[in-house]
């Protein structure tokens, strides 16, 4: 089962190079990680053009979630995700994904648990999320965490993996609103995937977010969703 991991990234080198070394310590699947760099100034470019095994990319884009569309674009994996910079993958995260979608064949994306660091990586929370449903995130906020989502590649293929780049916050509550209401089947899985960091810089703490994420609520209330 081959995995396309995209990771957007502008001028975190050093936050990137512990996100690009969690996925190469990934063991027992092929991977091809995608790193989508938007034209950095702090050495990220000449950094990605010494590495190997990386699918690196640096060009101007639209923000993050068009740089994430550019990468899945490249991709040609069975299952898509994205790993934001200042994330990171557990150890035996992926050989764990590709497990259940193996026994699940009938689901089109999954989500684990995360635990939640600082910069320094000291331990904030342990977060143990519920099963993802439409109506509990219209109502609230999305608890799936991007770091720990998995995506088949037939969502993909049927045009529905793609983000709204006029969203520069919330894309990814947007996104998964829409691929509940097209019928994508989700499951939870009760084991930790991933770290997110809290930077301080985080685009869930600005003060923009919770005006785009009302404007996604506003527009999802009338859609019907499977869960």
């Amino acid at each position: 089962m081959l995995f396309s991991i995209a990771t957007p990234t502008f001028n975190c080198l050093s936050q990137l190079k512990s996100c690009v070394g969690s996925v190469r310590r990934q063991q027992g699947v092929e991977v091809e990680h995608l790193v989508q760099d938007g034209g950095s100034t702090d050495g990220t470019p000449a950094w990605l053009a010494a590495q190997t095994g990386l699918k690196a990319v640096s060009e101007r884009d639209a923000g993050m979630y068009d740089a994430i569309n550019r990468a899945w674009a490249r991709g040609r994996g069975d299952v898509f995700a994205w790993l934001n910079a200042d994330e990171q993958y557990l150890p035996g995260t992926l050989a764990h994904v590709a497990s259940v979608f193996d026994q699940h064949p009938e689901i089109d994306m999954l989500f684990g648990d995360t635990l939640i660091v600082n910069h320094d990586g000291r331990l904030l929370a342990a977060r143990r999320e519920i099963p993802l449903r439409a109506w509990y995130v219209k109502n609230g906020f999305l608890y799936a965490l991007s770091c720990s989502l998995f995506f088949r590649s037939r969502l993909v293929q049927k045009g529905w993996l793609k983000f709204d780049t006029s969203y520069r916050l919330a894309g990814d509550f947007d996104l998964m609103l829409r691929l509940l209401a097209q019928g994508a089947r989700c499951r939870h899985v009760s084991r930790y995937y991933a770290l997110f960091g809290i930077t301080g810089d985080n685009l869930s703490m600005n003060p923009r977010m919770e005006q785009e994420g009302e404007e996604i609520k506003r527009r999802n209330q009338d859609r019907k969703s499977v869960v």
